[in-house]
């Protein structure tokens, strides 16, 4: 037979507390103690019974907090970029393809970074140079890509974008819509548009050329009469150099093929060779 609690009652204590209470006659010294004993033990249990359940339900109530301020998306802890896995490129196009099925291709002397769960959050930064992007379509995780103080959205397209400096960028989509979010606001560009940001904001919509965006992806580009002023400075802004060379006259012009399968020093030897100056 299990032991009684001393903090347990009896149906006898609870009849005493009744005719003591409605028949208060005087009481002997020893009944007065065992009395208040009983009511001090009864006192004593509840208070107790109070605390454990204020202290299981402050509990459980923090475990719910926890519970619903992990699972919100803007209280997940951010790793730090340093942790991100960075892609370069040297002296040549580097292609990569990302564990979603899109496609990179990184200009010479490029630098991107992927996020380290980048199953679940598809976010990237761009760090230097220019990329095009061939975005697999996933309308549950967007594909982001932080540039300077921009933020480039997009679910599924084509696109490039070239990094000018620490804070403007050019971006040519070649299909689908991008989403550009920028110092003065957001604008959409659909295929065949290219944008610039001067001090951080975008400036007017341009219409572009097809291969406006990845005309670099190729094997060989071939260039028809082209000033070698342009010339020489497509070649810096795609490289991210900057070139040295003789007085150019301006009216000069050149028609050649452009290997991207070479390195720059070989292909400026062919521009060398055909106008006579010299480009290093």
């Amino acid at each position: 037979m299990p032991r009684k609690s001393r903090q347990q009652h009896t149906p006898n204590d609870d009849q005493q507390w009744q005719q003591a209470w409605e028949q208060p006659d005087p009481m002997d010294t020893s009944r007065k103690a065992q009395l208040l004993g009983n009511i001090h033990h009864r006192l004593e249990g509840t208070r107790r019974k109070k605390k454990q359940l204020y202290f299981i339900g402050i509990s459980a109530a923090a475990a719910i907090l926890v519970a619903v301020f992990i699972k919100l998306p803007w209280a997940q802890q951010e790793i730090p970029v340093e942790a991100w896995t960075e892609l370069t490129a040297t002296d040549n196009i580097r292609k990569v393809q990302l564990e979603d099925g899109s496609e990179l291709w990184l200009a010479p002397h490029s630098a991107l970074r992927i996020y380290p769960d980048f199953k679940n959050r598809r976010n990237t930064q761009l760090t230097k140079g220019t990329v095009f992007f061939s975005i697999a379509k996933d309308t549950l995780h967007p594909f982001s890509i932080g540039v300077n103080n921009h933020q480039v959205t997009v679910l599924g397209t084509q696109f490039t974008i070239n990094r000018l400096d620490s804070t403007d960028i050019q971006l040519t989509v070649k299909e689908g819509r991008v989403a550009l979010d920028h110092a003065g606001g957001r604008n959409i560009l659909t295929a065949g548009q290219q944008v610039y940001t001067r001090i951080g904001k975008a400036g007017a919509t341009q219409t572009v050329g097809p291969l406006t965006a990845d005309w670099w992806t190729q094997s060989e580009i071939r260039l028809f009469n082209i000033s070698l002023e342009s010339l020489i400075r497509c070649i810096e802004t795609y490289y991210g150099v900057t070139l040295s060379h003789d007085r150019i006259n301006p009216d000069m012009k050149v028609s050649l093929t452009w290997d991207m399968t070479l390195s720059l020093n070989e292909n400026l030897k062919v521009v060398n060779t055909l106008t006579g100056a010299n480009i290093h």
